[in-house]
């Protein structure tokens, strides 16, 4: 039976409580996914409807068939690193956040300009977050829908994006495309996802690919494979956009109405019970080990102390491991980046030779004007071809962000592996700790500027040289500059990528040094402290069980 008097707004309460445990115990691991379920709160009785998946799976072409509006730009392109929120009103309007934290109200048909890498590439339109209210009969009451980027394109930011998602989802519907089944990031998405959110449905596009005996096949592999790798199960749901797949429409439709819509409030409170409790139970694993080591016999609790602070003085170890791979790693971006940008060099010049070349007639004047027309035209052209060449970066260099993301979780979890051995031994309790969840910051991309063109003021020379005679001579070096103009320039777009992306790369070395550093201070604290804390554990412990019998009510 539910705790009395334990009410959807006493459940908030409870979310407070927890935030205040894991305060007064000081483990800061937990907090901004305590902070992510409170922020949930402004909307509560609201269901956010997450579609996530691969790039390509079909997610968009999705929303608009069950909102029955071509809304949603389907293109051969990804969406760019925004989160598209589609809610239900009287009217249509659309409301783009920017990063800075302004916001501007738009017209809804204008939303390919922000969501789309091929007018908003690398959204440089610096777009937190584009919220769309659509005309509705009021079907869809209780429930927002979430366009997320799709995951595995080239465009790291969007993935991550997605990923950075994933605790304010509600409910998830992952997109599989039946082309291509199940695959390891897919299962790597599941059980992120699982740890978010109860209500997880599996979509399974584009089946009029495929016959129906080969769709259902791929039905019971992916069902097979979910339970295999996560231990749980998912709803199933073949789709198609095609006409002639109304019937399959119908049951994602049916389901989403029947399950999330009409019982909204009460699936909001149960995917928030569902959160609370991951937290609590994390929490309790920390309080776990202060309350072993309370009761641990003195030299237990020395032996455990001696092997942290060994840990503590082994640090500096630690991070020169990190250090050294984070310099090798960034030397190959610079690298990469040299040989990826440069490769442009001679097609480039070329292009812009034979445009010069039509345009040589059109530059008068004295040689100090002919000059002056020849620069503004070079600064023009370039930056315009390298603004063109510089939205490959991401698509050359993204792949280092996750070779940096994916070493330095291993050097955590090596450390985090290391921590549980020791507390095992010395407590003889299993203890995984919190995981690093580490984030890439937006990335500054470049801003593409030509430089200085001639590197002497031969312009300064005009009165002595007569253009009549001289010209042809004069424009034969003004295309002779281009190669050099070329290369100079695609160089300081390599470097300038190359500095953007080493940035991100240090900010992930910054954040995995704090989370290694963090976790062994709050294992230290807890121990030390522990033997002269034991009411105030065992207070914690008997408030994390009231929470948890509290929250697992509601689920």
């Amino acid at each position: 039976m539910p705790e009395p008097g334990f009410t959807s707004t006493t459940r908030w309460d409870g979310v407070y409580t927890l935030r205040q445990i894991c305060a007064a115990f000081r483990i800061e691991t937990l907090a901004p996914q305590i902070e992510s379920v409170l922020d949930s709160r402004e909307h509560s009785g609201v269901v956010d409807v997450a579609v996530l998946g691969q790039f390509k799976a079909g997610k968009s072409s999705f929303l608009n068939s069950l909102i029955g509006r071509e809304l949603l730009p389907v293109d051969v392109l990804p969406v760019t690193a925004v989160i598209t929120r589609i809610a239900f009103g009287p009217s249509d309007k659309m409301t783009v956040h920017r990063v800075t934290g302004e916001a501007e109200e738009l017209p809804v048909d204008r939303i390919a300009e922000f969501v789309t890498e091929r007018q908003n590439p690398g959204n440089g339109k610096q777009v937190s977050l584009v919220e769309l209210q659509i005309s509705s009969p009021g079907a869809w009451e209780g429930i927002r829908f979430v366009d997320t980027p799709g995951l595995g394109s080239i465009f790291y930011h969007s993935t991550q994006v997605s990923m950075d998602w994933l605790p304010k989802v509600g409910v998830a519907i992952v997109a599989v495309s039946v082309s291509h089944p199940f695959s390891e990031q897919d299962l790597v998405l599941l059980k992120e996802v699982f740890r978010h959110t109860p209500e997880i449905v599996i979509l399974l596009t584009k089946v009029d690919l495929v016959s129906d005996a080969q769709w259902t096949a791929v039905v019971e592999f992916t069902l097979s494979q979910i339970i295999r790798h996560t231990g749980r199960e998912a709803r199933i749901f073949p789709f198609s956009v095609r006409p002639s797949f109304e019937r399959l429409q119908r049951n994602i439709s049916e389901y989403l109405l029947r399950e999330i819509s009409e019982r909204h409030e009460e699936k909001s409170e149960e995917i928030v019970a569902h959160k609370t409790l991951s937290l609590i139970s994390s929490c309790r694993e920390y309080l776990h080990v202060a309350e072993k080591a309370a009761v641990a016999t003195g030299e237990a609790r020395l032996d455990l102390q001696e092997a942290l602070r060994r840990e503590q003085a082994d640090l500096g170890a630690v991070r020169r491991e990190i250090w050294l791979f984070a310099q090798d790693l960034k030397s190959r971006v610079r690298t990469e980046a040299g040989e990826k940008f440069r490769s442009h060099a001679s097609v480039l010049s070329r292009h812009l030779e034979s445009i010069l070349g039509s345009r040589l007639r059109e530059f008068r004047g004295n040689l100090a004007e002919t000059t002056r027309s020849f620069r503004e035209w070079m600064i023009s052209a370039l930056e315009e071809e390298l603004g063109v060449i510089s939205i490959r970066g991401e698509e050359y260099l993204s792949a280092y962000l996750n070779k940096a993301q994916s070493a330095l979780h291993r050097i955590a979890r090596a450390f985090q592996d290391r921590m549980a051995a020791k507390i095992e031994q010395a407590l003889g309790m299993k203890f995984s700790g919190a995981h690093l969840d580490t984030s890439i910051r937006e990335l500054a991309r470049p801003n593409v500027k030509v430089g200085y063109i001639f590197d002497i003021h031969i312009d300064q020379l005009w009165f002595l040289i007569p253009m009549p005679v001289f010209r042809g001579l004069i424009n034969r070096r003004f295309l002779g500059r281009i190669p050099w103009e070329v290369e100079k320039n695609l160089s300081r777009l390599a470097g300038q990528w190359a500095d953007a992306l080493n940035d991100l790369i240090d900010d992930l070395v910054r954040q995995t040094n704090d989370y290694i550093q963090g976790e062994l201070v709050t294992i230290e604290r807890l121990v030390s402290g522990a033997e002269d804390h034991r009411p105030e554990i065992t207070r914690g412990l008997d408030e994390l069980s009231k929470l948890e019998r509290c929250f697992r009510d509601c689920q």
